[in-house]
Protein backbone atom coordinates (compact mmCIF):
# COMPACT_ATOMS: atom_id res chain seq x y z
CA UNK A 1 0.00 0.00 0.00
CA UNK A 2 1.39 3.39 -0.97
CA UNK A 3 1.25 5.86 1.93
CA UNK A 4 0.47 9.47 1.02
CA UNK A 5 2.76 11.41 3.37
CA UNK A 6 2.41 15.16 3.94
CA UNK A 7 3.91 17.35 1.20
CA UNK A 8 4.31 20.66 2.97
CA UNK A 9 4.83 22.39 -0.35
CA UNK A 10 1.18 21.75 -1.12
CA UNK A 11 0.34 23.86 1.89
CA UNK A 12 2.33 26.85 0.77
CA UNK A 13 -0.06 28.04 -1.98
CA UNK A 14 -2.67 29.59 0.25
CA UNK A 15 -5.19 32.36 -0.03
CA UNK A 16 -2.77 35.26 -0.23
CA UNK A 17 -1.74 35.10 -3.88
CA UNK A 18 -4.94 34.99 -5.84
CA UNK A 19 -6.21 37.92 -7.85
CA UNK A 20 -9.79 37.19 -6.81
CA UNK A 21 -8.76 36.84 -3.18
CA UNK A 22 -6.61 39.82 -2.36
CA UNK A 23 -8.13 41.52 0.65
CA UNK A 24 -9.86 44.71 -0.56
CA UNK A 25 -9.05 48.07 1.00
CA UNK A 26 -11.41 47.99 4.03
CA UNK A 27 -11.43 51.76 4.60
CA UNK A 28 -15.26 52.15 4.52
CA UNK A 29 -15.29 54.91 1.90
CA UNK A 30 -12.87 53.07 -0.38
CA UNK A 31 -14.63 49.74 0.15
CA UNK A 32 -18.05 51.22 -0.68
CA UNK A 33 -16.65 52.59 -3.95
CA UNK A 34 -14.75 49.27 -4.57
CA UNK A 35 -11.43 51.18 -4.51
CA UNK A 36 -12.46 53.14 -7.61
CA UNK A 37 -11.72 56.48 -5.89
CA UNK A 38 -7.96 56.46 -6.51
CA UNK A 39 -8.20 59.96 -8.01
CA UNK A 40 -10.74 61.20 -5.44
CA UNK A 41 -9.15 60.97 -1.96
CA UNK A 42 -11.03 62.32 1.03
CA UNK A 43 -9.05 61.31 4.13
CA UNK A 44 -5.78 59.90 5.44
CA UNK A 45 -6.47 56.61 3.64
CA UNK A 46 -4.66 58.28 0.72
CA UNK A 47 -1.43 57.45 2.60
CA UNK A 48 -2.04 53.89 1.35
CA UNK A 49 -3.91 54.11 -1.93
CA UNK A 50 -2.49 57.29 -3.52
CA UNK A 51 0.26 58.97 -1.46
CA UNK A 52 0.68 61.84 -3.95
CA UNK A 53 -2.88 62.98 -3.25
CA UNK A 54 -2.02 63.73 0.39
CA UNK A 55 -0.56 67.02 -0.84
CA UNK A 56 -4.02 68.26 -1.87
CA UNK A 57 -5.94 67.34 1.30
CA UNK A 58 -4.93 70.47 3.16
CA UNK A 59 -2.69 71.30 6.13
CA UNK A 60 -2.73 69.70 9.55
CA UNK A 61 -3.42 66.27 10.98
CA UNK A 62 -5.86 63.76 9.46
CA UNK A 63 -6.72 60.27 10.71
CA UNK A 64 -8.59 57.35 9.13
CA UNK A 65 -9.23 54.37 11.41
CA UNK A 66 -11.32 51.36 10.35
CA UNK A 67 -12.01 47.76 11.29
CA UNK A 68 -13.86 45.06 9.41
CA UNK A 69 -15.09 41.48 9.42
CA UNK A 70 -14.38 39.25 6.41
CA UNK A 71 -16.33 36.01 5.93
CA UNK A 72 -15.30 33.47 3.29
CA UNK A 73 -17.31 30.42 2.31
CA UNK A 74 -16.25 27.83 -0.27
CA UNK A 75 -18.35 24.83 -1.28
CA UNK A 76 -16.81 21.82 -3.03
CA UNK A 77 -18.42 18.91 -4.86
CA UNK A 78 -16.80 15.80 -6.35
CA UNK A 79 -16.73 15.48 -10.15
CA UNK A 80 -15.22 11.99 -10.33
CA UNK A 81 -17.91 9.95 -8.58
CA UNK A 82 -15.22 8.22 -6.51
CA UNK A 83 -14.66 10.47 -3.48
CA UNK A 84 -16.46 10.25 -0.16
CA UNK A 85 -17.93 12.37 1.25
CA UNK A 86 -18.75 13.88 -2.14
CA UNK A 87 -19.43 17.42 -0.87
CA UNK A 88 -17.93 19.77 1.71
CA UNK A 89 -18.02 23.41 2.79
CA UNK A 90 -15.52 25.48 4.72
CA UNK A 91 -16.25 26.28 8.36
CA UNK A 92 -17.49 29.68 9.54
CA UNK A 93 -14.31 31.49 10.63
CA UNK A 94 -14.46 35.31 10.26
CA UNK A 95 -11.24 37.32 10.07
CA UNK A 96 -10.80 41.02 11.07
CA UNK A 97 -8.75 43.07 8.55
CA UNK A 98 -7.97 46.63 9.66
CA UNK A 99 -7.07 49.90 7.93
CA UNK A 100 -5.26 52.42 10.19
CA UNK A 101 -3.74 55.56 8.65
CA UNK A 102 -2.64 59.06 9.60
CA UNK A 103 -1.16 61.99 7.68
CA UNK A 104 0.02 65.54 8.23
CA UNK A 105 -0.06 68.30 5.60
CA UNK A 106 2.26 71.33 5.62
CA UNK A 107 4.12 73.82 3.41
CA UNK A 108 7.69 73.58 2.13
CA UNK A 109 8.97 76.88 0.66
CA UNK A 110 5.37 77.74 -0.19
CA UNK A 111 4.61 74.38 -1.82
CA UNK A 112 2.08 71.86 -0.49
CA UNK A 113 3.56 68.70 1.04
CA UNK A 114 2.52 65.91 3.38
CA UNK A 115 3.73 62.81 5.19
CA UNK A 116 1.69 59.78 6.18
CA UNK A 117 1.92 56.35 7.75
CA UNK A 118 -0.25 53.38 8.58
CA UNK A 119 -0.94 49.70 8.16
CA UNK A 120 -3.51 47.28 6.77
CA UNK A 121 -3.97 43.63 5.83
CA UNK A 122 -3.33 43.56 2.10
CA UNK A 123 -3.85 39.85 1.43
CA UNK A 124 -4.64 36.55 3.08
CA UNK A 125 -7.49 35.10 5.05
CA UNK A 126 -8.35 31.61 6.08
CA UNK A 127 -9.70 28.29 4.79
CA UNK A 128 -10.96 25.80 7.38
CA UNK A 129 -12.14 22.57 5.76
CA UNK A 130 -13.73 19.80 7.88
CA UNK A 131 -11.16 17.44 9.40
CA UNK A 132 -12.70 14.43 7.63
CA UNK A 133 -13.47 15.86 4.17
CA UNK A 134 -12.29 13.97 1.06
CA UNK A 135 -9.50 16.45 0.37
CA UNK A 136 -7.88 16.34 3.82
CA UNK A 137 -4.75 14.89 2.21
CA UNK A 138 -4.39 18.17 0.31
CA UNK A 139 -5.40 20.66 3.02
CA UNK A 140 -7.37 21.02 6.25
CA UNK A 141 -6.53 24.53 7.47
CA UNK A 142 -4.98 27.67 5.98
CA UNK A 143 -4.63 30.79 8.13
CA UNK A 144 -2.46 33.30 6.32
CA UNK A 145 -2.22 37.07 6.60
CA UNK A 146 0.04 39.52 4.79
CA UNK A 147 0.26 42.75 6.74
CA UNK A 148 1.64 45.90 5.12
CA UNK A 149 3.09 48.96 6.83
CA UNK A 150 3.54 52.23 4.93
CA UNK A 151 5.65 55.37 5.25
CA UNK A 152 4.51 57.88 2.62
CA UNK A 153 5.52 61.34 1.43
CA UNK A 154 3.97 63.80 -1.05
CA UNK A 155 5.02 67.04 -2.72
CA UNK A 156 3.16 69.39 -5.09
CA UNK A 157 5.53 71.15 -7.53
CA UNK A 158 2.48 72.97 -8.97
CA UNK A 159 -1.17 73.49 -8.15
CA UNK A 160 -2.12 70.85 -10.73
CA UNK A 161 0.42 68.07 -10.15
CA UNK A 162 1.53 66.16 -7.07
CA UNK A 163 4.02 63.29 -6.72
CA UNK A 164 4.36 60.70 -3.98
CA UNK A 165 6.86 58.13 -2.77
CA UNK A 166 6.32 55.28 -0.36
CA UNK A 167 8.24 52.61 1.53
CA UNK A 168 6.15 49.45 2.03
CA UNK A 169 7.02 46.68 4.45
CA UNK A 170 5.20 43.40 3.77
CA UNK A 171 5.02 40.91 6.64
CA UNK A 172 3.51 37.47 6.20
CA UNK A 173 2.34 35.02 8.87
CA UNK A 174 0.78 31.65 8.24
CA UNK A 175 -0.41 28.48 9.88
CA UNK A 176 -1.23 25.50 7.66
CA UNK A 177 -2.45 21.98 8.48
CA UNK A 178 -2.73 18.98 6.16
CA UNK A 179 -3.88 15.41 6.76
CA UNK A 180 -1.67 12.40 6.09
CA UNK A 181 -3.42 9.63 4.17
CA UNK A 182 -4.51 6.94 4.83
CA UNK A 183 -4.26 7.61 8.58
CA UNK A 184 -7.40 9.44 9.84
CA UNK A 185 -5.70 11.01 12.87
CA UNK A 186 -2.32 11.81 11.28
CA UNK A 187 -1.41 15.30 10.12
CA UNK A 188 1.37 17.78 9.58
CA UNK A 189 1.34 21.48 10.39
CA UNK A 190 3.48 24.42 9.38
CA UNK A 191 3.94 27.83 11.01
CA UNK A 192 6.16 30.49 9.40
CA UNK A 193 6.64 34.25 9.24
CA UNK A 194 8.85 36.83 7.56
CA UNK A 195 8.90 40.16 5.73
CA UNK A 196 10.26 42.27 2.87
CA UNK A 197 10.70 45.97 2.04
CA UNK A 198 9.50 47.42 -1.29
CA UNK A 199 9.14 50.88 -2.91
CA UNK A 200 6.04 52.55 -4.37
CA UNK A 201 5.43 55.68 -6.46
CA UNK A 202 2.37 57.75 -7.33
CA UNK A 203 1.23 60.81 -9.25
CA UNK A 204 -1.93 62.91 -8.84
CA UNK A 205 -3.16 65.39 -11.46
CA UNK A 206 -6.09 67.84 -11.25
CA UNK A 207 -6.51 69.77 -14.52
CA UNK A 208 -9.73 71.35 -13.19
CA UNK A 209 -11.84 71.52 -10.06
CA UNK A 210 -14.15 68.82 -11.44
CA UNK A 211 -11.70 66.37 -13.06
CA UNK A 212 -8.74 64.45 -11.60
CA UNK A 213 -6.42 61.61 -12.59
CA UNK A 214 -4.05 59.42 -10.57
CA UNK A 215 -1.66 56.49 -10.87
CA UNK A 216 -0.02 54.39 -8.15
CA UNK A 217 2.59 51.65 -8.61
CA UNK A 218 3.68 49.35 -5.80
CA UNK A 219 6.69 47.14 -6.51
CA UNK A 220 6.73 43.49 -5.52
CA UNK A 221 7.97 42.28 -2.15
CA UNK A 222 9.79 38.95 -1.76
CA UNK A 223 9.24 37.66 1.77
CA UNK A 224 11.55 34.99 3.14
CA UNK A 225 9.36 33.08 5.57
CA UNK A 226 10.92 30.85 8.21
CA UNK A 227 9.42 28.59 10.83
CA UNK A 228 8.81 25.02 11.89
CA UNK A 229 7.04 21.92 10.65
CA UNK A 230 5.41 19.52 13.14
CA UNK A 231 4.07 16.03 12.39
CA UNK A 232 1.72 13.62 14.13
CA UNK A 233 2.16 10.25 12.41
CA UNK A 234 2.00 6.53 13.31
CA UNK A 235 5.00 5.08 15.12
CA UNK A 236 7.81 4.19 12.75
CA UNK A 237 6.56 6.18 9.77
CA UNK A 238 8.52 9.36 10.55
CA UNK A 239 11.79 7.56 11.17
CA UNK A 240 11.44 5.32 8.11
CA UNK A 241 10.70 8.24 5.80
CA UNK A 242 13.93 10.08 6.68
CA UNK A 243 16.53 7.36 6.11
CA UNK A 244 18.54 6.56 2.96
CA UNK A 245 16.71 4.10 0.71
CA UNK A 246 13.24 5.08 1.94
CA UNK A 247 10.46 4.91 -0.69
CA UNK A 248 8.73 7.93 0.86
CA UNK A 249 9.41 11.19 -1.08
CA UNK A 250 9.04 13.34 2.04
CA UNK A 251 10.72 13.42 5.41
CA UNK A 252 7.99 13.81 8.04
CA UNK A 253 10.12 14.32 11.10
CA UNK A 254 9.79 17.70 12.87
CA UNK A 255 12.09 20.15 11.10
CA UNK A 256 12.71 23.78 10.26
CA UNK A 257 11.02 25.09 7.10
CA UNK A 258 11.60 28.00 4.73
CA UNK A 259 10.05 29.30 1.56
CA UNK A 260 9.97 32.49 -0.50
CA UNK A 261 6.57 34.15 -0.82
CA UNK A 262 6.24 37.03 -3.30
CA UNK A 263 3.52 39.66 -3.13
CA UNK A 264 3.35 40.88 -6.75
CA UNK A 265 3.69 44.35 -8.22
CA UNK A 266 0.42 46.27 -8.60
CA UNK A 267 -0.49 49.22 -10.86
CA UNK A 268 -3.62 51.33 -10.31
CA UNK A 269 -4.73 54.01 -12.78
CA UNK A 270 -7.86 56.05 -12.07
CA UNK A 271 -10.00 59.07 -12.88
CA UNK A 272 -12.72 60.95 -11.01
CA UNK A 273 -15.30 63.48 -12.18
CA UNK A 274 -17.72 65.70 -10.28
CA UNK A 275 -20.75 65.35 -12.54
CA UNK A 276 -22.64 67.77 -10.29
CA UNK A 277 -21.86 69.53 -7.04
CA UNK A 278 -23.41 66.60 -5.16
CA UNK A 279 -22.35 63.65 -7.38
CA UNK A 280 -18.84 62.21 -7.75
CA UNK A 281 -18.19 59.41 -10.26
CA UNK A 282 -14.91 57.46 -10.21
CA UNK A 283 -13.24 54.64 -12.13
CA UNK A 284 -9.99 52.73 -11.61
CA UNK A 285 -8.16 49.99 -13.52
CA UNK A 286 -5.88 47.61 -11.61
CA UNK A 287 -3.19 45.35 -13.11
CA UNK A 288 -1.52 42.65 -10.97
CA UNK A 289 1.71 40.97 -12.06
CA UNK A 290 0.79 37.48 -10.84
CA UNK A 291 3.02 35.92 -13.47
CA UNK A 292 5.63 35.80 -10.68
CA UNK A 293 3.50 33.07 -9.07
CA UNK A 294 4.84 30.12 -11.07
CA UNK A 295 5.48 27.78 -8.17
CA UNK A 296 5.87 27.45 -4.43
CA UNK A 297 8.91 25.66 -3.06
CA UNK A 298 9.10 24.13 0.40
CA UNK A 299 12.58 23.54 1.80
CA UNK A 300 13.01 21.51 4.98
CA UNK A 301 16.07 21.42 7.20
CA UNK A 302 16.15 17.62 6.97
CA UNK A 303 16.32 17.36 3.21
CA UNK A 304 12.86 18.03 1.78
CA UNK A 305 12.87 20.24 -1.35
CA UNK A 306 9.60 20.04 -3.25
CA UNK A 307 8.44 22.48 -5.98
CA UNK A 308 4.70 22.81 -6.58
CA UNK A 309 3.59 24.40 -9.89
CA UNK A 310 0.99 27.18 -9.80
CA UNK A 311 1.54 28.85 -13.20
CA UNK A 312 -0.56 31.94 -12.56
CA UNK A 313 -1.04 34.58 -15.24
CA UNK A 314 -1.44 38.29 -14.62
CA UNK A 315 -4.75 39.58 -13.26
CA UNK A 316 -6.77 42.74 -13.74
CA UNK A 317 -9.71 44.52 -12.14
CA UNK A 318 -12.21 47.06 -13.50
CA UNK A 319 -13.79 49.34 -10.86
CA UNK A 320 -16.62 51.88 -11.00
CA UNK A 321 -18.00 53.85 -8.05
CA UNK A 322 -20.07 56.88 -7.05
CA UNK A 323 -20.56 59.13 -4.04
CA UNK A 324 -23.61 61.35 -3.54
CA UNK A 325 -24.02 64.15 -1.00
CA UNK A 326 -27.58 63.54 0.12
CA UNK A 327 -27.35 66.40 2.65
CA UNK A 328 -24.78 68.50 4.46
CA UNK A 329 -24.22 65.60 6.87
CA UNK A 330 -24.96 62.42 4.86
CA UNK A 331 -23.03 60.86 1.97
CA UNK A 332 -24.22 57.76 0.08
CA UNK A 333 -21.77 55.51 -1.78
CA UNK A 334 -21.86 52.48 -4.08
CA UNK A 335 -19.57 50.58 -6.43
CA UNK A 336 -19.24 47.55 -8.70
CA UNK A 337 -16.17 45.75 -10.03
CA UNK A 338 -15.11 42.82 -12.19
CA UNK A 339 -12.03 40.98 -10.97
CA UNK A 340 -10.30 38.76 -13.57
CA UNK A 341 -8.03 36.17 -11.96
CA UNK A 342 -4.89 34.68 -13.48
CA UNK A 343 -5.56 31.20 -12.04
CA UNK A 344 -5.04 27.97 -13.99
CA UNK A 345 -7.62 25.20 -13.46
CA UNK A 346 -4.91 22.60 -14.18
CA UNK A 347 -3.17 23.49 -10.89
CA UNK A 348 -6.26 24.53 -8.89
CA UNK A 349 -6.15 23.61 -5.20
CA UNK A 350 -8.52 23.74 -2.20
CA UNK A 351 -5.74 25.66 -0.44
CA UNK A 352 -6.49 28.53 -2.80
CA UNK A 353 -10.25 29.08 -3.40
CA UNK A 354 -9.71 31.66 -6.12
CA UNK A 355 -11.76 32.64 -9.18
CA UNK A 356 -12.71 35.62 -11.26
CA UNK A 357 -15.51 37.48 -9.52
CA UNK A 358 -18.16 40.18 -9.58
CA UNK A 359 -18.16 42.47 -6.54
CA UNK A 360 -20.62 45.07 -5.31
CA UNK A 361 -20.77 47.38 -2.31
CA UNK A 362 -22.97 50.01 -0.67
CA UNK A 363 -22.11 52.38 2.15
CA UNK A 364 -22.73 55.71 3.81
CA UNK A 365 -20.88 58.38 5.75
CA UNK A 366 -22.41 60.61 8.43
CA UNK A 367 -20.75 63.78 9.71
CA UNK A 368 -20.84 63.63 13.50
CA UNK A 369 -19.25 67.07 13.80
CA UNK A 370 -17.05 69.34 11.67
CA UNK A 371 -14.06 67.27 10.59
CA UNK A 372 -15.37 63.96 11.97
CA UNK A 373 -17.24 61.37 9.89
CA UNK A 374 -18.51 57.91 10.80
CA UNK A 375 -18.75 55.54 7.81
CA UNK A 376 -20.00 51.98 7.25
CA UNK A 377 -20.02 49.63 4.25
CA UNK A 378 -21.20 46.18 3.19
CA UNK A 379 -19.25 44.43 0.39
CA UNK A 380 -20.05 41.14 -1.39
CA UNK A 381 -17.99 39.18 -3.94
CA UNK A 382 -19.57 36.45 -6.11
CA UNK A 383 -16.80 34.16 -7.37
CA UNK A 384 -17.27 32.28 -10.62
CA UNK A 385 -17.72 28.52 -10.32
CA UNK A 386 -14.43 26.72 -11.04
CA UNK A 387 -13.91 23.06 -12.01
CA UNK A 388 -10.39 21.77 -11.43
CA UNK A 389 -8.72 19.99 -14.36
CA UNK A 390 -5.50 18.04 -14.85
CA UNK A 391 -3.64 15.50 -12.74
CA UNK A 392 -1.97 18.09 -10.47
CA UNK A 393 -5.28 19.62 -9.30
CA UNK A 394 -7.57 18.20 -6.63
CA UNK A 395 -10.69 17.18 -8.63
CA UNK A 396 -13.99 18.87 -8.04
CA UNK A 397 -16.06 21.99 -8.55
CA UNK A 398 -15.57 25.00 -6.26
CA UNK A 399 -17.88 27.97 -5.54
CA UNK A 400 -16.80 30.81 -3.24
CA UNK A 401 -18.54 33.84 -1.76
CA UNK A 402 -17.01 36.61 0.35
CA UNK A 403 -18.76 39.14 2.59
CA UNK A 404 -17.06 42.11 4.25
CA UNK A 405 -18.55 44.57 6.72
CA UNK A 406 -16.52 47.67 7.57
CA UNK A 407 -16.92 50.55 10.04
CA UNK A 408 -14.53 53.46 10.41
CA UNK A 409 -13.94 56.98 11.64
CA UNK A 410 -12.16 59.76 9.75
CA UNK A 411 -11.09 62.82 11.74
CA UNK A 412 -9.40 66.11 10.96
CA UNK A 413 -8.89 68.04 14.23
CA UNK A 414 -9.71 71.72 13.96
CA UNK A 415 -11.68 71.41 10.70
CA UNK A 416 -14.65 73.73 10.29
Amino acid sequence: MRIQILALALLVPAVALANGYDVPNVNPRDLAMVSSGLAAPADAGAAYSNPAAMARLGPGLSLSLAGSVLILNTSWSDTTGTLSPSTASTKFKPVPPVSLFGMYGFKVAGYDAAVGAGLNVIAGGNVFWPDDWAGRGRIITVDRKIYAGYLSGAFAPSQYVRVGVQAVYYYGTEYLKQGIQPFPDAYGELSTKGGALAPAFSVDVTPSDRLSFAADFKYLGKMNLKGDGHFVVPAGIAAASCVPGSTSPWCVQDQGVTHELTYPSVLNVGAAYHATRQLLVSATYTYNWYEVYKEDVFVGSKGANIPVPRNYGNGQTYRLGAEYDASDRLQLRAGVERDVSGLKTSTYSPTLPDASSWCGAVGAGFNLSPGMQLSATVFHAWFDRVTATGTEAFPGTYKTDVWIGSVGLSWRPGAR
